[in-house]
């Protein structure tokens, strides 16, 4: 997936979303015209929603891997 600036002008595709794209993600494995276009404003509100269900671990609370022969 690759996210890139709009060069056409494209109306946003998200929702009811009346404002002009600034940005394309493109999608690997899909068609030659499959691209998402998207504004700035619904940009970041998918950020957000994105960042409310993805949570990354930290290190600290990651478990470490233990080598098969029993030594650390």
């Amino acid at each position: 997936m690759e996210i890139t600036e709009c060069k056409n002008r494209v109306k946003c595709e998200l929702g009811v979303c009346k404002n002009h794209a600034t940005h394309a993600v493109k999608f690997d494995r899909v068609g030659i015209g499959s691209r998402l276009y998207v504004c700035d404003k619904c940009m970041s509100e998918l950020y957000a929603a994105i960042g409310k269900t993805l949570v990354p671990k930290s290190v600290e609370t990651a478990k470490r891997k233990r080598a098969k022969d029993g030594a650390q």
